[in-house]
């Protein structure tokens, strides 16, 4: 029975990783395929003509490299922004109580839901008055604020289950309580502070409404903008340097992510699943 078992979950773990794994692959092998390839049908699985044509000519055609300046510029920023505003009020929340402490939370959880086209116009009117517009540190406050939430939530989580009394013993020995924090709390809420500090680079990373309504020059674009502009061009949809583009933009985060993905899963499961 036990052997049966475990041959059915090693089919499904097979089958769950072809489900997930292939569509990338056939992705990945499509920005190798010529013109003419990418529509024979049935289509094929290993590309009869190989080249890096497309690769080339998309990193050329356009001004590739001050996408990603733009894109780590604000995301990046982003995750500073969102944690040095995220960690003091999540230590608040979960240390203090104050009247309504619910209902605080509940409105900066429910901020995160907001739909960004409510909001995308009156941001653009905000950017140009303030000289932010077309540039990556606007996107970066813009990011930082739409998802302080996540990091309020998660980390708030963490402190909640690190015993106060930590903290006491050690203002009782004449340190403050910003020392207690920094010295006893912040090192045990590192997991979380890794976690909530990948996924909201992703999340910045791969954002395309604000950036695509907020980014007016050809020089101030991050990459999901960049890469849509492949899309209905003089020859209609270009598959493969879509997919070359696509992949120009997630290799940093699909590199970043098998780097740390220990830190990863322990930090987001202890942080949400308490």
């Amino acid at each position: 029975m036990v052997k049966k078992t475990t041959i059915l979950a090693v089919v499904a773990f097979i089958i769950l990783g072809i489900w997930t794994f292939f569509p990338l692959y056939y992705a990945f092998i499509t920005a190798f395929k010529s013109r003419i390839e990418i529509t024979y049908w049935p289509p094929t699985f290993i590309p009869k003509e190989f080249t890096v044509h497309y690769w080339i000519i998309v990193w050329f055609d356009r001004p590739t490299l001050a996408y990603y300046r733009n894109t780590v510029i604000a995301s990046v920023l982003s995750v500073i922004i969102s944690l040095a505003f995220g960690i003091p009020t999540a230590y608040t929340c979960a240390r203090f109580s104050f009247r309504n402490r619910a209902d605080v939370l509940f409105t900066i959880l429910t901020f995160r839901f907001l739909p960004p086209a409510a909001v995308v116009i009156p941001l653009y009117m905000f950017m140009r008055q303030t000289g932010l517009l077309d540039t990556p540190i606007g996107l970066a406050f813009i990011y930082g604020a739409i998802n302080l939430p996540i990091v309020v939530w998660v980390l708030r989580s963490y402190i909640i289950d690190i015993p106060p009394e930590l903290e006491e013993s050690y203002m009782i020995d004449g340190y403050s309580r910003f020392k207690a924090f920094t010295d006893i709390t912040l090192p045990l809420i590192k997991p979380g502070l890794i976690a909530v500090s990948l996924l909201i680079l992703a999340l910045s990373w791969g954002e395309f409404l604000f950036a695509a309504v907020l980014t007016t020059s050809p020089m101030g674009k991050t990459l999901p903008v960049g890469i849509s502009e492949y899309m209905g061009g003089e020859w209609g949809y270009e598959w493969n340097k879509i997919m070359a583009a696509t992949f120009y933009g997630i290799l940093p985060l699909i590199i970043i992510f098998l780097a740390i993905r220990k830190h990863l899963a322990r930090g987001l499961t202890f942080g949400i699943v308490r």
